[in-house]
């Protein structure tokens, strides 16, 4: 058992420290046990994919968990959405370099949706999407893979305005300022969606997605 344990250990270790060539020090010797490089390609990477199909870490049936709720939402509102970008390289062949190139972002990347609820625990993760899609079309594109009942709420930023179900700041459209009430909406939504900003920066805070990845392998 303390053999598997600490193959867990040194997969987290392996996922922090990316990429892992570079850090096989630190990652395979400790004070219990040294791994090799033969160990850790035939019986950690595997385990890891093993693991990856029986820990439920990710679920999706906790938006409805019943201390899901805030004291400005305290009914009805079940996840709060946004995308985040994880860096690749850039492709010299623009075929593909259009797909990762946005001029929102100062590095060619890849967008994936966060679904969390108001407990900050991730509901949803999709996989990766083209840089310049949308986010309100990502959701669309996704749907069949977070299904709501209709009853359900959800929050995000101005890009998912479009979407039914989904409340969203208040924008200055045409040019017109905001009123109070709107100026105080906003700052409700902005302070609760706050906490899938944070997870945004959790989500990368990893050697892994601190550096640029092959867009073909991502």
């Amino acid at each position: 058992m303390w053999r598997s344990q600490h193959y867990f250990y040194v997969l987290l270790m392996y996922i922090h420290l990316y990429p892992p060539h570079n850090n096989m020090v630190d990652i395979l010797v400790t004070s219990r046990v040294h791994v090799d490089f033969n160990c850790f390609y035939k019986m950690i990477l595997p385990s890891a994919h093993s693991w990856s199909l029986v820990i439920d870490e990710i679920r999706w049936e906790a938006r409805l968990d019943l201390d899901n709720h805030h004291p400005f939402f305290p009914y009805l509102h079940t996840v709060i959405w946004d995308s985040t970008c994880f860096m690749v390289e850039k492709p010299t062949d623009w075929t593909f370099g259009r797909l990762v190139v946005n001029g929102h972002y100062d590095w060619p990347c890849l967008l994936v949706l966060l679904g969390i609820n108001f407990k900050g625990e991730i509901v949803f993760m999709s996989g990766m999407h083209r840089s310049t899609a949308y986010d309100a079309n990502i959701f669309e594109d996704t749907r069949h893979l977070h299904p709501q009942f209709d009853w359900e709420m959800n929050l995000g930023d101005g890009h998912f305005a479009t979407v039914r179900n989904f409340n969203t700041p208040a924008q200055k459209t045409g040019g017109r300022e905001l009123n109070d009430t709107e100026k105080l909406w906003n700052r409700m939504l902005q302070l609760v969606r706050a906490r899938v900003e944070h997870l945004n920066t959790v989500v990368k805070a990893h050697q892994m997605f601190k550096q640029s990845q092959n867009a073909a392998q991502a």
